[in-house]
C-alpha cells in the first residue's frame, strides 16, 4: 500500500508536473477549438428528432464561424438561439432567405417537421453553420452531464496522480 508520507519529493514533483501538463493541454484544446472555429460553442449534441433523417438524437455536430450570417445559403444547416427563447438552441435547415425592414433574415425548417418555423432567424440569433457530424458519439454525454462529468474528471486525475506517485523505477527510491 502506498503511504503518502514515504513518497520521495522528486516523485511528488513529477506527478504534479505530469497532471499539470495534462490539464494545460486540455485547456489549450478547449480554448483553441473556440478560436479555430470562430464561435464560443463549436460543438453541440443533437437532442431532438426535428432533423431526422439528416441528424439523429445523439449526433455530435461541429459548428464553424458564428460571423458568417451573410454567407449562409438555402439548404445550409445552421445552429441558432431560438428567437422565442434565447436559452434554447436549435439546429435546422435554411429554407428561405429574406430581406425586410429589419434587415436580412432566415426562414428555417427541421427536415422532419411538416412546416417551416414560425419565426425569422436574425444575425443576433445565429451561432454558426454545421460543418461536420459525428454520428451517435454524443450519446455518452446524456450519461455524463454535470456534475457527473466533473466528478469523473477529478477521479481520473486523482487516480493518475496517485499512480504516478506509486510508480516504481527499478529500485530508485528517489
Amino acid at each position: 500500500m502506498l503511504s503518502l508520507s514515504s513518497v520521495p519529493r522528486k516523485r511528488w514533483v513529477k506527478a504534479t508536473v505530469y497532471v499539470g501538463v495534462l490539464i494545460l493541454v486540455l485547456a489549450c484544446f478547449w480554448f483553441g477549438e473556440r478560436v479555430a472555429f470562430g464561435t464560443p460553442t463549436p460543438t453541440f449534441v443533437v437532442s431532438s428528432r426535428s432533423m431526422v433523417p439528416t441528424l439523429h438524437v445523439g449526433d455530435v455536430i461541429l459548428v464553424q464561424d458564428g460571423g458568417t450570417f451573410k454567407d449562409i445559403g438555402v439548404g445550409d444547416i445552421i445552429v441558432f438561439k431560438s428567437p422565442l427563447d434565447p436559452d434554447t438552441v436549435i439546429v435546422h435547415r435554411v429554407l428561405k432567405i429574406i430581406t425586410d425592414e429589419s434587415g436580412r433574415g432566415v426562414i428555417t425548417k427541421g427536415d422532419n417537421n411538416p412546416n417551416p418555423d414560425s419565426w425569422i432567424v436574425r444575425e443576433e440569433h445565429y451561432i454558426g453553420r454545421v460543418i461536420l457530424t459525428l454520428p451517435q458519439i454524443g450519446k455518452v454525454t446524456f450519461f455524463l452531464s454535470p456534475p457527473i462529468n466533473y466528478i469523473l474528471i477529478l477521479i481520473i486525475l486523482a487516480v493518475l496522480f496517485i499512480s504516478l506517485l506509486g510508480e516504481h523505477q527499478g529500485g530508485d527510491n528517489s
